[in-house]
């Protein structure tokens, strides 16, 4: 695969571009004839993204009524900036789902009527010098509310969580994008094998031992049964900094109100959209037990999205191959970008123990819990490929 052609990003290599407020005006203004009032820049991996908000005056003539709730500017990383094809796909995706239903933020047209243009921009300063990145910039109206992280998460608000990404993946049934099936990245979970390279980033003999084994298991009982798990086009990355709630003014309970967030996007299996969900909801649980915190949001999802027996068998790997990654990935990128360590390192808090007590829980006893509470609390039956 040749460099313009490869879409995992390769161990040492910088794809995150410098971007500061001064740019953000610089670009809004001659992209979108918008006017930076105030901005403030978002948490990401490898891409940059700004919230603005900007003056009502424009003379951009695709856009009809300045959103009063401001925009966000997203800088793609360059390398995912190499394949616009794939870009393309998440416009036209995000449109999809939005003209279905599901909250979501809607990209905004450019003075040129393009939903994207490629622009240069410098190399993290403190990563490398005299090094311009060419990278992709979007512009996407903010939808207000607050991400999940950091809420209480309750059996109701677990449950919506479930039941808007199954929303979301029937409402992606009837939709394909021929970029979807050719576009990898290194957190679709159908790459998990790839993360073997960053290991070494896992200091711990413990841990990478912990990591190696679910590897192994994935591999296994996973990569080598794909052809019987259901699949069509996946969000892929419904994660706490992605669901978007709002609370309730007479309770103060929380409601799920939108999506983040489709750079991750593809063509894949179906389990791996709930077990990535149910990854962040085990972990982020303090109020319920984290494994009852996975089982009501796997059931607030088979209320909307049906999964069979085959995909159900492998939920456990799945669900621990998302830590996992999470945790590689996270130190791997912390070690490159010291700057942007502890959005990069948020799972490993307690990500360790958590998948650590996951991995040695029997599958029975797991599917158990899951299976009682699917079946007591919503009525659901569930079949996970074993005698429960």
């Amino acid at each position: 695969m040749s460099k313009d052609d490869r879409t995992v990003v390769n161990p040492g290599e910088v794809i995150r571009p410098y971007v500061d407020l001064d740019i953000v005006k610089k670009f809004v203004k001659c992209l979108y004839d918008l006017d930076v009032v105030d901005g403030k820049e978002l948490n990401s991996y490898d891409d940059r993204n700004y919230h603005v908000i900007v003056s009502e005056e424009t003379t951009n003539e695709h856009i009809r009524h300045v959103c009063v709730h401001g925009y966000v500017l997203k800088v793609l990383n360059s390398l995912d900036s190499r394949h616009e094809d794939y870009v393309e796909a998440q416009n036209d995706m995000i449109l999809h789902v939005a003209e279905k239903g599901i909250p979501t933020p809607r990209p905004v047209k450019n003075v040129t009527g393009k939903l994207m243009s490629l622009e240069s921009f410098p190399c993290d300063k403190k990563l490398c010098q005299n090094q311009d990145l060419r990278c992709v910039v979007r512009l996407l109206e903010y939808l207000p509310g607050r991400i999940l992280l950091g809420v209480p998460y309750t059996m109701s608000l677990l449950s919506q969580i479930g039941h808007l990404t199954g929303r979301l993946d029937n409402a992606l049934a009837d939709f394909q994008h021929p970029a979807h099936t050719r576009h990898r990245r290194i957190w679709n979970l159908s790459e998990l094998p790839d993360i073997q390279k960053f290991i070494y980033c896992i200091k711990d003999d413990h841990r990478s031992n912990l990591i190696q084994e679910v590897l192994d298991s994935f591999r296994c009982d996973v990569t080598n049964n794909y052809d019987l798990l259901k699949t069509g086009t996946l969000h892929a990355d419904v994660n706490d900094y992605n669901v978007l709630v709002s609370e309730h003014p007479t309770n103060g309970l929380y409601d799920v109100i939108g999506i983040l967030d489709f750079g991750d996007s593809v063509y894949s299996c179906y389990v791996f959209e709930i077990a990535i969900i149910m990854c962040y909801a085990i972990l982020g649980s303090d109020v319920i037990d984290p494994i009852d915190a996975g089982g009501h949001t796997l059931a607030g999802y088979l209320l909307e999205f049906s999964l069979g027996r085959e995909d159900l068998k492998v939920l456990k790997q799945c669900v621990c191959a998302r830590f996992a990654q999470s945790l590689v990935m996270g130190a791997y990128s912390a070690e490159n970008d010291p700057e942007n360590a502890e959005y990069v390192l948020s799972t490993a808090q307690k990500g360790w123990t958590t998948l650590k007590s996951l991995w040695d829980m029997p599958k029975r006893d797991l599917y158990d819990r899951w299976d009682q509470i699917c079946r007591e609390q919503y009525g659901i039956d569930t079949d996970f490929g074993i005698n429960l």
